[in-house]
């Protein structure tokens, strides 16, 4: 999977969820202790960095 396939999503239920594209299905998901405004994917780690109203971490999600 390419990491132009994916995109990544912050919700006001505390998940960072991964999707793919081309495979039409969520590969991953993390529930966090706090609200999420935004998230984003780095191709170069995997990791995912999150903006939650307790700051800022870098979540690695891994393939399903």
């Amino acid at each position: 999977m390419s990491d132009e396939d994916r995109l990544v999503s912050a919700a006001a239920d505390r998940t960072a969820r991964v999707r793919s594209f081309g495979e039409q299905r969520q590969i991953a998901e993390v529930r966090v202790d706090a609200l999420l405004h935004c998230a984003a994917f780095r191709p170069a780690t995997g990791d995912v960095p999150v903006r939650s109203a307790a700051g800022v971490v870098a979540l690695g999600i891994m393939d399903r």
